[in-house]
């Protein structure tokens, strides 16, 4: 998939509501034109410029081993994050960053939307090319989001899609990641196409969960420019929906029941499916993944049913199989006991059968096929003989446990 969302053509008549409808296809074809005669001229001197880091106001760093340092940032990279402590000057690996709190810095860049006058906008357009081009953030950021103020007949459409593209790197180099994903946010009101609007929400909607708490990264990723974000925001969004669909089956019910199987396997493989807007291909390349949690799940319930099963069989089955023979009392206590250990051991086992049918169904035969031998072959000879009786003084033979006929012969 392309990361880079493409670009617009105008419209012909602002605010008429009866034009010809753009198609999708055809909006992107003209949007990616667009952006090769003008976007990657805008977006040439964010790709060539390194971070600069500002003297930064005191932040503190929380480790996801809970490792926690208070200073000065003094250096960022897409590796680290360098912050100097009283203790020293310590190189914070990205990956490994929970949190970032900053305190507010006065002095730090801002972007305030410039006041221009409508004549004026063709030349507060090319200022904040040049301001891009020099890195001059916080200039061009301030330039764009007055242009973007403008009525649409006097800021036209191709042009507000370059903007807030370059608008959304200006936000990203002074570390404001809330005007980053209002911008993405804006930018998906411009675009034609449901699909493209999707995926610059879900932009928007990563950048406000980033790794750091600032924007810097996603995912581990680091964010510095609009195809930055992009690009991290989709991988970010598509793992967002595989944990979901995983979560479904790990969280799942009653998977003894073919149906029940059946409905939320549905529901896991729907969740993937969204995530082919953001990476096609995504849901085939993953599904075997995603409906793990259900083959887990049922195999981790047979485990219980097992260890539970084993347990009653000695402390009740076997305790009132005996004295049931000769009391009605007795009878009753152990057929209530039978009733719930049969269900239980049933259960269990219709579960594995059933996932072999199910991993076949869903077109992931390797479902079934990868735990057969190791975990679903030794529970089934489990849950086989847990029909059984243990033999005990008395017992002819060994014995299928069933329920007792409560009957005349009791006294």
């Amino acid at each position: 998939m392309d990361r880079q969302l493409p670009y617009l053509p105008a419209p012909v008549d602002v605010g008429s509501e009866s034009k010809t409808r753009i198609t999708e296809e055809v909006a992107n074809k003209q949007e990616e034109t667009a952006m090769k005669s003008y976007g990657c001229a805008l977006a040439a001197g964010v790709c060539a410029l390194a971070v600069v880091v500002a003297a930064a106001p005191a932040a503190t760093i929380i480790t996801s081993s809970n490792q926690t340092f208070i200073g000065k940032i003094v250096e960022e990279t897409p590796v680290h994050i360098v912050i100097k402590t009283e203790s020293g000057t310590v190189p914070v690996p990205l990956t490994t960053i929970a949190t970032i709190q900053r305190d507010p810095d006065p002095g730090a860049p801002k972007i305030v939307p410039a006041p221009i006058q409508p004549l004026q906008a063709p030349q507060a357009f090319e200022a904040a090319k040049a301001a891009v081009t020099k890195g001059d953030w916080a200039r061009a950021g301030s330039l764009l989001a007055g242009l973007l103020d403008l009525p649409a007949a006097t800021f036209p459409q191709e042009n507000r899609l370059a903007a807030t593209a370059a608008l959304v790197t200006c936000y990203l180099q002074i570390k404001d990641p809330k005007g980053a994903a209002k911008t993405f946010t804006q930018r998906a009101n411009l675009v034609a196409g449901e699909g493209n609007k999707q995926r610059l929400l879900a932009t928007a909607e990563a950048i406000e969960n980033a790794d750091t708490m600032m924007g810097f990264t996603i995912d581990g990723k680091a964010v510095n420019s609009y195809d930055e974000a992009i690009a991290a925001a989709m991988d970010w969004k598509t793992k967002q929906l595989l944990a979901e669909a995983k979560d479904i089956g790990a969280k799942a019910t009653d998977l003894n029941d073919m149906n029940r199987l059946e409905s939320v396997g549905k529901l896991l493989v729907a969740k993937l499916n969204e995530a082919d807007l953001y990476s096609p291909g995504f849901s085939i390349a993953n599904r075997e993944a995603a409906l793990a949690s259900l083959a887990d799940n049922i195999i981790l319930s047979a485990k219980k049913a097992v260890e539970l099963c084993t347990r009653e069989r000695v402390a009740n089955i076997s305790r009132y199989w005996k004295t049931s023979a000769a009391s009605v009392k007795h009878a009753t206590v152990y057929n209530n006991y039978v009733t719930q250990y049969l269900g239980r051991r049933e259960a269990a086992e219709n579960g594995l059968k059933n996932l072999k049918i199910f991993a076949a169904k869903f077109g992931v035969p390797a479902l079934y096929a990868n735990r057969e031998e190791k975990e679903i072959a030794p529970l089934l000879a489990q849950l086989d003989a847990l029909q059984y009786h243990l033999m005990m003084a008395g017992m002819p033979q060994q014995m299928r446990i069933a329920l007792r006929r409560i009957g005349s012969q009791f006294k």
